[in-house]
């Protein structure tokens, strides 16, 4: 878009971070997929009567809402690579983004096509593959977790960028938060694929190889590097090799708004054996580090500590065909390895090799397979959204996940309670007997109404929220709509409390320490149970997370909802619920 006559500003634009074309994967599987002239039909009837059709389903994590939102206005945010140093077209990044993005959706249909015909092989050219490997970095790149803390020199974490930073600002004039990180970007739209592994190759060697360039990276990077985005792409494009990975039959993947590169796996101590892409809910895009190739992973697991929940997956090396290459008879003589390794170097950098062939054995994976994909997105998914194309798909992955006993996954749990609650209540009719099986109340009802009938009698109002609250959490095949009120307020009060919560200490932020996770009682005497709710009750009421009616079945869940905000606390800041409750209440065991 060229920039406006005069004086005048550009208008403001909503761009993505998630590419519509993989939201529209998403799309609820009752809509028939659109060509682009009923999309352009579909856009200029929402012009005309501002209704929107073209949408998905998602769940906001932090408001605890699932509702169908236009595609035009999810996971993106306005202005999001504007970039007002580039006078001419301040939009000229989301422009690069475009011709990437429609290069790899054409790769990422003709992956669909290949499943749906069910050919096992898939070829792409490396053109078409280094379109893939960009993509995925950038994907990972643009999340806009990343976009302020990328290279925020004034980030702990950033500590060995520091110096680097600083200078780079200096040489480029670049003063805005978020200014390096376009400049990135900008490097890597433009230079291609194999010209940006090349640079981070020469870096690499600069400082001693990948040993050393790992030293550098740790302590203190070279504040004269010009071209430090070129080592992080090629750290990525390196050291990891691709697969392609299809869902179960009748199981599905799900699609986080910081899922695209999360890493998965640790080898050594060392994370990110796996670095994961969803791009629709049947294919995800995985990389896996070459040292754990099909070749030697079953040697390596049998001499060192391996740590993942995928590394199981059955995951081929591309085999490759070269357009105008061979590679010269074998030799150990390490004069001829490394002649033969500077031929294919330079080769690469041909156009004639933009012609290679690369063909791919693509991995259907299990029903737990793809449970455990996802719950490694459900796991770091702590804000914004969540979509989904199958609500039943959805559902059974998030029972999955809820039944998961590793300790770090227990916060996630919290968001997406509510979640199955909506999802079982809106998916009962699809059961054994669907004409009956919506109207029969729920044993989670049932006990409600006995409780709230005084058929049921507790010795304290504490003693009956905890076992309400633990009534409609424990058995994930029970949750209806009582449950997802209830967890609704706990998720929505865990949000704020975390709002209000000074941060953890650096420490904590990428780990996870059991012994720092307590419980709370199950049982009060009345008088502590009048306490208790006055106490961390009225911190939640200040909240506003839900009704506070004189309704005793409301009154009911909302305090059970408050035991579920207690239980947080002690599994996560159990001096605050001690502080809380000063000397009158112990409830932290």
């Amino acid at each position: 878009m060229p920039a406006p006559p005069g004086n005048a500003l550009p208008r403001d634009q909503y761009q993505h971070y998630i590419p519509r074309f993989i939201l529209r994967y998403f799309q609820d599987a009752q809509v028939q997929p659109r060509n682009r002239k009923e999309r352009q039909k579909n856009f200029h009837k929402m012009r005309r009567t501002g209704v929107d059709t073209d949408t998905i389903l998602m769940y906001d994590v932090t408001t605890q809402t699932l509702e169908s939102r236009p595609i035009a206005k999810v996971y993106g945010d306005v202005n999001l690579y504007r970039d007002d140093r580039n006078a001419d077209n301040v939009d000229h990044l989301e422009q690069g983004l475009s011709r990437l993005e429609n290069d790899a959706a054409r790769t990422i249909r003709n992956i669909h096509y290949a499943i749906e015909s069910h050919q096992q092989k898939i070829v792409m050219k490396r053109k078409e593959l280094e379109a893939i490997r960009k993509f995925t970095y950038l994907m990972h790149y643009r999340r806009t977790c990343f976009v302020s803390s990328y290279f925020d020199e004034n980030d702990p974490e950033n500590m060995p960028l520091r110096d680097w930073a600083k200078n780079f600002r200096r040489k480029h004039n670049l003063y805005k938060e978020d200014d390096i990180w376009l400049f990135g970007l900008k490097y890597m739209l433009e230079v291609p694929h194999h010209k940006i592994v090349a640079t981070g190759e020469a870096i690499q060697n600069k400082y001693g190889g990948p040993q050393g360039m790992v030293t550098m990276l740790m302590t203190r990077v070279d504040p004269d590097i010009e071209d430090y985005h070129a080592v992080d792409y090629t750290a990525m494009s390196n050291a990891l090799f691709l697969g392609i990975w299809e869902a179960a039959e009748g199981e599905e993947f799900v699609l986080g708004a910081n899922s695209f590169g999360l890493w998965e796996g640790v080898v050594e101590t060392i994370p990110g054996l796996h670095r994961l892409f969803v791009v629709s809910p049947r294919v995800a895009l995985v990389l896996r580090q070459n040292k754990m190739g099909p070749e030697v992973i079953d040697q390596i697991r049998a001499h060192v500590d391996v740590t993942s929940d995928l590394v199981d997956v059955p995951m081929s090396r591309a085999t490759s065909t070269y357009a105008n290459h061979e590679d010269p008879p074998w030799s150990d003589n390490p004069s001829d390895l490394e002649a033969a390794a500077q031929a294919l170097w330079k080769y690469r950098q041909t156009p004639e090799a933009q012609e290679d062939i690369f063909t791919f054995t693509r991995t259907k994976l299990t029903r737990k397979q793809t449970h455990d994909l996802n719950h490694v997105i459900l796991t770091h998914l702590s804000d914004n959204g969540m979509t989904f194309s199958s609500p039943v798909a959805a559902r059974k992955t998030i029972q999955q996940h809820l039944q998961s006993d590793i300790p770090y996954a227990r916060e996630s749990k919290y968001w997406f309670r509510n979640l199955l609650g909506l999802l079982s209540e809106n998916t009962t009719a699809t059961g054994p007997n669907p004409s009956t099986s919506s109207t029969l109340p729920s044993a989670v009802d049932i006990v409600l109404g006995s409780i709230a009938s005084g058929a049921i009698e507790f010795r304290s109002n504490y003693d009956r929220a905890y076992r309400v609250y633990h009534l409609a959490t424990d058995d994930v095949t029970k949750y209806n709509q009582s449950s997802s009120e209830i967890h609704q307020m706990t998720a929505r009060a865990i949000h704020a409390m975390k709002e209000h919560l000074p941060p953890l200490p650096i420490i904590h932020r990428h780990m996870y320490f059991p012994f720092l996770c307590r419980d709370i009682v199950k049982e009060l005497p009345k008088e502590e149970s009048e306490l208790f709710f006055a106490l961390v009750g009225y911190r939640v009421d200040l909240f506003k997370v839900g009704p506070m009616s004189d309704d005793i079945l409301g009154r009911i869940k909302y305090e059970a909802a408050i035991i579920g905000f207690a239980h947080w606390l002690a599994e996560n800041r159990a001096k605050v619920l001690s502080d809380l409750l000063s000397f009158w209440v112990k409830v932290v065991l």
